[in-house]
């Protein structure tokens, strides 16, 4: 589970702030809290509102640039690129990544600073089972005077890390190797799921996947299993999109080297009562939609981890989207506490059945040009009183109670 993320002087960004999934002591939908290995409290939803280019979709992309650095600059040169400064900073100045997760075994802490051009710091603790509160073993820790840490004492570890330059991560070239310690924190990115929903390109990405083969699409593989064919089945009906069933069908154009298949569904005809098949590809964007949403968030409900979607509510119905909140709320269908962080500007599902205070943040740009990520549980109003868990949360937010909202000008 993430338990926190902070960043610093990217894009919008300039100041650190932190998205902490922490549990406050609020005593709220109490089944939103789940215990992690060590017994630290760690929310289930973290959801972010704020007006249009606020920077909302920046949090994501923050944690999305990270996990791209992290996996694949060993390999990539030009990883760090991705990189983005705050708009009006000096590029020398790095920028700041940090995430304290917690796996099956281990609580982490992992951090790394960069340039497009280097990186100029980078860190991995690991939380000591031996010790009472927080503290941390150092694993290893990268600065320009060098490398420090207890991996630093392996063979293969000082090999390697002579041979890493500035524009690559340890973290990234370390992975390579069967270091268990590395390994479980290489495995916490790679399983980490950041999907924009926002990105009309997104959609192409995803339609053309439809025609690939099976081990390469994650849809695919559930209609071949007859269990999840069924689950999936009943998803889509519970959400009424007019989807009878859903099937799997031999592409035509598959040549003699790569059987391609791809999904297709069937509609009733409501006079005859049969069957019509009709391709994805005909379906709305956001039934096509649906039916990603579903493969998505069924691999983290049942494995466990955290994924996080940009624009969740984009061509989603509200009573849709609290039906998805639901799902993450119920132990019994949520039981390894799999986490959802998404960015929305949906109202209908914003108040205390949905959320802990601690669950809502908002995204809020200063004139400036500066963003801020702040949480409901530390807004004070009403003369520096906290908000009260009987408020009408999206009411009030309307109403620009909590800030993060547009500042709406007439005209000329």
């Amino acid at each position: 589970m993430l338990h926190q993320f902070t960043f610093k002087n990217f894009k919008s960004f300039r100041q650190e702030v932190t998205l902490d999934l922490t549990a406050s002591s609020l005593k709220e939908l109490p089944t939103d809290v789940v215990t992690d290995v060590l017994h630290e409290r760690v929310l289930k939803l973290a959801a972010l509102y704020g007006a249009n280019a606020s920077g909302k979709s920046n949090v994501i992309h923050a944690l999305s640039v990270m996990t791209d650095v992290v996996l694949t600059s060993f390999a990539d040169e030009d990883a760090l690129k991705k990189v983005t400064p705050y708009w009006f900073e000096d590029p020398s100045v790095p920028t700041e990544f940090s995430v304290l997760f917690s796996t099956r075994t281990n609580i982490y802490q992992y951090g790394f600073s960069a340039t497009q051009q280097a990186v100029t710091e980078e860190y991995l603790y690991q939380r000591d089972k031996s010790k009472v509160g927080e503290q941390y073993l150092e694993i290893f820790d990268r600065t320009d005077a060098g490398i420090v840490g207890s991996l630093t004492e392996q063979a293969e570890v000082q090999t390697l890390a002579k041979l890493i330059t500035k524009k690559s991560l340890l973290l990234s070239a370390l992975s390579r190797l069967e270091i268990p310690v590395v390994r479980e924190v290489a495995d916490w990115f790679r399983a980490l799921r950041i999907v924009d929903y926002g990105n009309p390109q997104n959609e192409v990405t995803k339609t053309a996947r439809f025609r690939s083969r099976q081990s390469l699409s994650p849809m695919i593989a559930l209609l071949t299993d007859p269990q999840e064919k069924q689950k999936f089945e009943q998803f889509v009906q519970a959400v009424d999109v007019g989807i009878a069933q859903l099937g799997v069908v031999q592409d035509d154009f598959a040549d003699e080297n790569e059987a391609r298949q791809r999904v297709v569904s069937y509609h009733r005809n409501p006079m005859t009562g049969e069957l019509l098949q009709t391709p994805i590809s005909a379906e709305s964007s956001g039934t096509r939609k649906m039916l990603w949403l579903y493969v998505d968030l069924k691999q983290t409900l049942d494995e466990g981890g955290t994924v996080v979607v940009d624009e969740l509510d984009a061509k989603l119905h509200p009573l849709l989207l609290r039906y998805i909140l639901i799902l993450f709320h119920d132990a019994q269908i949520n039981p390894r506490g799999a986490q959802l962080i998404f960015t929305t500007q949906e109202l209908f599902t914003l108040d205390k059945t949905n959320f802990r205070r601690d669950e809502v943040w908002f995204v809020d740009k200063n004139p400036a040009g500066m963003s801020d990520l702040y949480s409901l549980d530390s807004v004070k109003v009403n003369g520096n009183q906290k908000v009260r868990n009987d408020a009408s949360y999206g009411k009030d937010y309307i109403l620009g109670r909590y800030g993060a909202v547009p500042h709406l000008r007439k005209a000329k």
